[in-house]
């Protein structure tokens, strides 16, 4: 029975064992299929390290109490959006009884979750009982197994002859002391129903039940005991109405259908017949794509449905039976009747086995290919159980509490109603005039012909292609995957109704529609409704519509927006606005500048943008009118509801913003912020700070604002004026209170610092970084953090079923990318000692806490030479700082253009040196730059660093010619410059065809005068003196030739981290010796080389892939290491008992390990009619003559597979006397073959696995036809 829509089902069972995937999975199924929201489970039989294996995605909370061992264990689960706010949770040690108390919609609750011992115990019964909170302040639900019965007549099928248990009689007693009842007896006071059957003595009764405070005794509907199916004991359930309204259907695509056999081929067929129906010409586009989406949703919905039917056909035909056959046992008793319900039970248990195998196939193919790989999957086990996201109490209008979810809704609704609303009463005509005033630059003719011209087939189809799956649906409900699979057929209709809705100017009504998703923003606080980012989802189709305008408008935008913008524009990034500020607020003032920082906090600046404000920029900035009138159609008529709890809210209109979650509005919201920081700039009572010869004003990323001011007692209040005004104008406000202001000065008035409407403080927070006033505080104020999440993070991840690799993976996807935002944003110098203290946090975690088995070195390897690919995060940290000093390569002191980013221009202009100068003519004592900018001075010591460590040559012929400190007469003399203008700019062009060039030569080639002979040898007297060897050039270093690089240029600090790799690459030769020693055999250097290779292409699965790089490396405990470690410990070979149990010998040498390796190679040789002797090197390494000889890819590759789980079938038996048989190989090896071949059958690549595979399929289907004909 379904719940009413306000009840909340409460299911109690006793499941007899979870540690079985496929019983876990059975047991999570039924309990879906019940409806249950909150679930009491006994006889869990989970340790307290295998909790997470109750998990699943539709559990939001967990709460366990387990056994030292795999015995009893009681938990209590809830459904995720269910409204429950834990409070407190009492644990038995001995696993019997879990109480867990918290609110459901500010009703007090308490839980307990009871299993009792199987003998008479009344003590328990007392002693649980009295750990009960107060009555009268609680809701109390006790429900689970209570092994006994309350009523010995009633609820057992033959009633006793002796009188009742201790149990039954404390357990009523109690009962009637708390005044709790038991609800299914008082709903059914004559009714018998039973729990528990016993296989022992045939026999039924009732010892699992709910007793529940009588003050929900009329708030419940209903409790049922469902049948004896899966445990031998039914599932029992009660629906009680807490009021809690459950959220209403709303349909959207399941992605996972696109991989059932046969889908695809029926929706392609129905868009063909649908095509072929409608599209006659009668009518429009618009209203033909509309009624395609309803149509396909339609024979979706109705191929889900008949799919679900024959899944379920047989299930629903045996629980109909089964029910039926128990109400008739229950009056008989009779053993027929009995062995037909045997017999349903068994067939239902296997046809649920057999349906949960397979969807448990599909789940352990994506751990196969996945599992402990830097993917989604490991993203979910790393991140846990994350706080969720329902919202279960808010603030209305008048600032009281509401706890009921419809009211959340409305609230919600409400607030965004009017946020939406607009608030504009300007005339248009006065924010052209204020534009006009502002001499905004125009787009040039060409990329506005580009940006108007008409959508292509080709530009929809591309959009489609790169959207990003597992996205959120619209409110149609179809996603990003659905138009990727089927995008032949779909975007030459979406071109059609893209190119009506132009003509009509008006989109069809589903693309105006979205669902607003809220999104609680960090530090905020929870019950206020403004606290939250509203994230729009819209339909896929307008996706692809405003995908392509903003791919058009990205490739020109960066020419009308300045470089103070920085915030979603290519080739603009968040650390120019970031080292901009640390330049400004660490550069040495003169005392009389009275320098201050501002940040603004914005008011839901995306939210409050109003549209003919931004329709009058897009005008003004010269896009077109074609593209004006696109954006104007989007801005038509939008709708949104909003998303809580999984319940939406009615639609209602909106009148201005721009959507967060659609891929335009972040560039048309930085057109519209353009203005204002055109008219801060150009206001004259606005003191700008002057540094580097240029001013500097503002900084924006988005809607991070940030403003420099010199002179703040004159400049802010004409500034706090124009942001008022600009606001009446475009719809932006600012929360002053939030914002911040750091004054870089001591003598501040502090009448003025009262009067200021927003924070004074000496450091503010910028794009995740905190910036105080103090240098020296900038290290503590960062990277302490971020060690002590770490510290968080590794003991969080501690117990997780991660692999070394999963480990490793780990801390690439989470921690890395943490201190790499740091390293790109902060150039502080970090020494040696920071990076033994992260190594020291970071490698117990990777090993486990066990002992390191391998030096660091080895995991940072790259993969493809045999590493694990352990991020080095000193490498990384050279790596992102050398990636800023690409751009000193040609900052010049003075020379500056409008592209040149504006912290740059502070730094080229620090000495009279030039900055390429200090990267390549030779060290220059940094501590008076230190003084003067201890960014510069940080940044040339961390170089400095990166110089000594790759042991670079101190002046290389990158050095310029003009500007360069360790050439003294280019400070001087001018003439250098004229050189410089003349295309000479650094020592290489001193060369020709790598020689140093004659005088003559260069004045011929560069038209210099006769007089310049003197500078001529003063430069290669300098030369000389600087470079070996100079009269020849022969090669650049790899390294300076790098920093050379577009600064721009994508993968930058990857490349930097590649090269610093190759310089630390530790030898593996010892190991390859070792090998050699063992087998007795020359192992040629190729063939070790291909073999560390070939560790990552073994297997897509990376256990296997750990399995291979252990063997190769040595990391296995042989016998002989073993008694190297403890003197007791023989070292002869646990099999053979003859020879010294080395690693040789225990996989390959040893005699009792021939017969398995025969027979594997055989098993090879003769499926791929290939000549392939039992060799050694094939075994453990994977690769040898034996190997290279064959040229086919997908043998080598299915040899290779075949070798690695050869050495697990070695494995599973490496201490034992047993010896690993080849039916074990065999049977492990077609298992993975399964996988294999639902991994290239979902990527549409199954010819491929035919060519690797079938040759050793069709062998073995030959033996095993063999085999049954003998």
């Amino acid at each position: 029975m379904v719940s009413p829509n306000s009840h909340l089902k409460i299911v109690t069972w006793n499941v007899r064992g979870l540690n079985s995937v496929l019983k876990r999975s059975k047991v999570f199924s039924h309990l879906n299929s019940l409806h249950a929201d909150i679930m009491f489970l006994q006889e869990t039989h989970i340790k307290h390290s295998d909790a997470h294996k109750l998990r699943c995605k539709w559990i939001g909370q967990m709460y366990h109490s387990t056994f030292l061992t795999k015995a009893r264990g009681v938990s209590i689960l809830i459904r995720k959006n269910i409204p429950f706010e834990h409070l407190l949770t009492k644990k038995d040690p001995n696993g019997r009884y879990l109480i867990v108390t918290g609110t459901i919609l500010s009703r007090h609750v308490t839980f307990l979750n009871l299993y009792a011992p199987n003998f008479d115990d009344p003590s328990f019964f007392r002693s649980v009982f009295k750990l009960i909170p107060d009555m009268a302040t609680t809701h109390l639900v006790i429900g689970g197994d209570f092994n006994c019965v309350l009523d010995p007549f009633m609820d057992k099928q033959s009633p006793p002859a002796g009188s009742p248990s201790n149990s039954t009689t404390v357990l009523n007693k109690l009962i009637q002391s708390l005044n709790i009842v038991d609800i299914w007896r008082l709903q059914n006071p004559t009714g018998k129903d039973f729990s528990f059957f016993s296989n022992v003595h045939k026999t039924h009764s009732r010892i699992d039940y709910f007793l529940i405070d009588s003050k929900l005794a009329t708030l419940a509907s209903s409790s049922d005991y469902h049948s004896i199916l899966i445990s031998d004991h039914c599932p029992v359930s009660v629906s009680i109405d807490f009021g809690v309204e459950k959220a209403k259907y709303s349909w959207r695509f399941n992605p996972n259908l696109l991989h059932e056999k046969g889908f695809q081929e029926y929706c392609s067929a129905r868009i063909v017949e649908y095509l072929d129906f409608n599209d006659t010409g009668e009518t429009s586009d618009s209203t033909l794509w509309e009624a395609f989406k309803a149509v396909m949703r339609g024979h979706i919905l109705s191929y889900e449905a008949e799919l679900k039917k024959q899944k379920r056909k047989r299930l629903s035909e045996i629980e109909l039976q089964f029910s039926t056959l128990e109400q008739e046992f229950r009056k008989s008793a009779s053993q027929s009747t009995l062995a037909s319900i045997m017999k349903l039970k068994y067939e239902y248990n296997n046809i649920l086995s057999s349906q949960i195998k397979t969807l448990l196939l599909k789940v352990k193919q994506k751990h196969f290919e996945l599992g402990n790989k830097p993917s989604c999957l490991l993203s979910y086990q790393l991140r846990g159980l994350q706080k969720s996201r329902a919202i279960l109490k808010i603030k209305n209008r008048s600032g009281y509490l509401t706890t009921k979810l419809s009211e959340i809704n409305k609230c919600f609704k409400e607030y965004y109603q009017e946020l939406y609303t607009s608030k504009s009463t300007t005339d248009t005509s006065v924010i052209t005039n204020f534009l006009k005033s502002l001499n905004l630059p125009k787009l040039d003719t060409v990329a506005r012909e580009k940006l108007n011209a008409e959508i292509t087939l080709n530009e929809v189809s591309t959009a489609i292609n790169v959207s990003l799956n597992g996205k959120a649906p619209g409110p149609d409900g179809f996603s990003t995957e659905f138009y990727k699979a089927f995008c032949k057929q779909i975007s030459p209709l979406l071109l059609r109704m893209f190119q009506d809705s132009i003509k009509n100017n008006k989109l069809p009504e589903t693309l105006y529609l979205a669902n607003i998703s809220l999104f609680l923003k960090k530090d905020k606080e929870e019950v206020d409704p403004s606290s939250y980012r509203p994230i729009s989802l819209l339909g896929s189709d307008l996706k692809v519509f405003t995908k392509i305008l903003a791919g058009r408008l990205n490739e020109c935008i960066s020419s009308i927006i300045h470089q103070d913008q920085t915030g979603f524009i290519s080739g603009r990034f968040s650390f120019f606005n970031v080292r901009r500020l640390l330049n400004i607020v660490y550069k040495k003032h003169e005392k009389h500048d009275r320098v201050a920082i501002l940040a603004l906090d914005a008011n839901k600046a995306f939210d409050q943008v109003e549209w003919k404000y931004i329709l009058a920029v897009i005008e003004e900035f010269g896009l077109g009118q074609t593209f004006t009138s696109w954006v104007e159609m989007l801005y038509l008529c939008p709708k949104a509801s909003i998303l809580t709890n999984n319940d939406s809210s009615p639609s209602f209109f909106l009148f201005r913003g721009t959507r967060q979650g659609c891929p335009l509005s972040p560039l048309l919201f930085a057109l519209a912020m353009e203005p204002l920081a055109l008219a801060i700039k150009s206001h004259p009572l606005i003191t700008p700070v002057r540094l580097g010869g240029i001013e500097h004003q503002i900084s924006l990323y988005a809607d991070d604002v940030l403003l420099y001011l010199c002179d703040p007692e004159q400049s802010i209040p004409p500034l706090l004026k124009l942001i008022k005004d600009f606001g009446h104008l475009s719809g932006y406000t600012v929360n002053w209170a939030k914002s911040q202001y750091m004054p870089l000065y001591d003598s501040a008035n502090l009448n003025f610092l009262n009067v200021l409407p927003f924070k004074v403080t000496d450091k503010i927070k910028y794009l995740g970084i905190t910036v105080p006033r103090d240098f020296k505080m900038i290290y503590d104020l960062n990277y302490k953090i971020i060690f002590d999440n770490l510290k968080s993070n590794t003991e969080t991840w501690r117990v997780l079923p991660l692999s070394l690799m999963g480990r490793i993976n780990a801390i690439k996807m989470v921690i890395l990318p943490r201190f790499l935002y740091l390293f790109q944003n902060l150039p502080i110098f970090l020494p040696k000692s920071f990076f033994k203290n992260l190594d020291s946090m970071i490698m117990p975690f990777i090993w486990g806490y066990k002992f390191h088995r391998i030096s660091k070195k080895h995991l940072c390897k790259p993969r493809d030479i045999g590493g694990l690919a352990l991020p080095c995060f000193q490498y990384y940290y050279w790596a992102a700082n050398a990636r800023v000093l690409t751009y000193w390569t040609n900052a010049y002191p003075d020379e500056s253009h409008v592209c040149t980013p504006a912290w740059l221009v502070i730094e080229q202009n620090i000495t009279a040196a030039s900055l390429p100068s200090l990267l390549f003519a030779g060290r220059k004592p940094f501590g008076p730059i230190m003084k003067e900018n201890p960014i510069v001075g940080n940044s040339l010591k961390i170089w400095y660093q990166i110089k000594k460590a790759l042991a670079l040559p101190e002046t290389c012929i990158m050095a310029p010619i003009a500007y360069n400190h360790a050439f003294l007469p280019s400070l001087t003399d001018k003439v250098f410059q004229t050189w410089k203008a003349r295309g000479i700019i650094n020592l290489e062009k001193l060369y020709v065809d790598g020689i140093f060039a004659s005088f003559s030569q260069l004045k011929l080639k560069f038209d210099l005068p006769a007089s310049h002979f003197f500078r001529y040898l003063q430069l290669r007297s300098y030369v000389k003196a600087n470079i070996e060897c100079f009269e020849k050039y022969s090669h650049q270093n790899i390294f300076y030739s790098l920093l050379t690089i577009d600064p721009d240029s994508r993968g930058l600090v990857s490349r930097f981290v590649d090269h610093f790799q190759k310089m630390g690459i530790p030898s593996t030769q010892s190991l390859k010796e070792q090998w050699e020693e063992e087998l007795g055999m020359e192992i040629l250097d190729d063939f070790w080389a291909k073999s560390l290779q070939s560790i990552q292409s073994c297997s897509i699965n990376t256990s296997y892939q750990l399995i291979q790089y252990k063997v190769l490396h040595r990391l296995h405990y042989s016998q002989t290491k073993l008694h190297s470690i403890y003197a007791d410990v023989s070292p002869l070979c646990a099999k053979c008992k003859s020879q010294n149990g080395t690693l040789a010998h225990l996989f390959w040498s040893c005699p009792n390990l021939q017969n398995f390796w025969l027979q594997v190679f055989y098993c090879y040789a003769t499926a791929y009619k290939i000549s392939l002797s039992p060799d050694p090197l094939v075994a453990i390494l994977g690769w040898s003559s034996a190997i290279e000889q064959h040229d086919d890819y997908c043998t080598i590759q299915a040899i290779q597979h075949g070798m690695v789980i050869a050495k697990k079938t070695i494995l599973l038996v490496w201490n034992k006397e047993t010896a690993p048989k080849y039916e074990t190989w065999l049977s492990e090896l077609l298992s993975t073959l399964h996988m294999e071949k639902i991994r290239y059958e979902r990527e549409g690549k199954f010819a491929k696995f035919g060519k690797i595979w079938n040759p050793l399929l069709t062998y073995i289907d030959d033996q095993l036809d063999q085999t049954s004909n003998a």
